[in-house]
């Protein structure tokens, strides 16, 4: 049987998250059933979420691969490139960032301040399409530190592999008696690597617990051919863990991803979210508007549509957290306008130019 720790024997992990992090009952008031849930939220010392995860293998490969700089892209408020900073930093790797444009709130201000604090490079395009063409422009002008590109929410198979590792971990838990096994896991689907890699470690295990990836990005993003070419490259990445592996149709079997939360779209909030937001601070856990509110809001509805589930539902939270405090002062010279003006009071909406 394969164990979280039996992926390290095979690709390279540095460890920089607290793990196995803590599974909880969840009790929502006036909803019915087994609920539990999975602290992805506490995940590191210094800043949590699922992106730690991730990093954990693909820091890993970069420094495997020799390189001296890590760059990677998201939108403006992207806690992904944020993690990536933090982590980044933290191991010796300069960071670049290509960042696109999205409204400017206090949250997507201080996560940018972060990362002008720790000396991230930072170049903002005026179009989420334009990402890839900056990606290789970063490779080309830093190709002296032998830069090492990370895809947005870090959803490459290598990525993909810390949450295969997750769910390893889960069902350890469920082995050793913390929770029931889970009929149903619901988790937020942004770049597919977390709700995909959570279908592979299912899948090698056997066990029939599902999981419903709640979409809260554009069609772009995140779509059913996406989901079989990331379990397809996470598997091919496994072929030498065991002798046999799951196929690309059993990975999907278990793998429902929904279109019914994302609402107006990436980072906009809906009625649903602030409800499950409402229902969930009752229950003492913090969600926020951009992807845990409407995976909430997506495990309710579930619950709804199907009367009193038929087993243990569990609440994946891969909220971000543990945002230190920004520097005071100045910005540096070096930075650019345009992220001057995102800073500025008052800036919505910004682009490059």
């Amino acid at each position: 049987m394969i164990h979280a720790p039996d992926l390290e024997e095979v690709f390279p992990r540095i460890p920089l998250g607290t793990f196995p992090t803590p599974v909880t009952r969840l009790d929502l008031p006036g909803v019915a059933g087994d609920l539990w849930v999975k602290r992805d939220d506490r995940s590191g010392d210094e800043y949590g979420g699922n992106k730690v995860r991730k990093l954990e293998f693909l820091l890993a490969v970069a420094r495997r691969e020799g390189a001296g700089r890590v760059v990677t892209a998201g939108a403006l408020g992207s806690h992904h490139a944020l993690a990536t900073t933090v982590y980044g930093h933290r191991l010796g790797f300069g960071v670049s960032l290509v960042l696109c444009p999205q409204k400017v709130t206090d949250e997507v201000r201080h996560v940018l301040k972060l990362e002008v604090d720790r000396g991230a490079e930072i170049r903002i395009v005026p179009r989420m399409e334009l990402i890839p063409p900056a990606l290789v422009l970063q490779r080309i002008l830093r190709r002296r530190e032998r830069p090492y590109v990370i895809p947005p929410g870090g959803s490459n198979a290598a990525g993909t592999l810390g949450y295969v590792r997750a769910a390893l971990e889960l069902l350890d838990q469920v082995d050793a008696g913390e929770l029931p096994l889970p009929d149903t896991i619901h988790v937020a689907c942004g770049t597919m690597g977390t709700a995909v890699g959570l279908a592979v470690g299912l899948s090698l295990r056997k066990v029939p617990t599902r999981v419903k990836a709640v979409r809260v990005v554009g069609t772009l993003v995140a779509n059913e051919r996406g989901l079989k070419r990331l379990a397809r490259d996470t598997l091919q990445a496994m072929s030498g863990l065991a002798p046999t592996l799951p196929s690309v149709n059993e990975v999907l079997a278990r793998l429902e991803l929904r279109h019914d939360q994302v609402g107006p779209g990436y980072a906009k909030p809906t009625a649903h979210a602030r409800e499950a937001m409402t229902r969930f601070g009752r229950a003492g856990l913090e969600l926020d508007p951009t992807y845990t509110a409407k995976t909430a809001a997506g495990l309710l509805s579930s619950l709804e549509e199907g009367g009193k589930p038929s087993g243990a539902q569990l609440y994946w939270h891969t909220l971000s957290h543990g945002l230190p405090e920004a520097l005071a002062g100045a910005l540096p010279a070096e930075v650019p306008e345009g992220v001057r003006r995102v800073l500025e009071p008052g800036a919505e909406r910004v682009d490059d130019r």
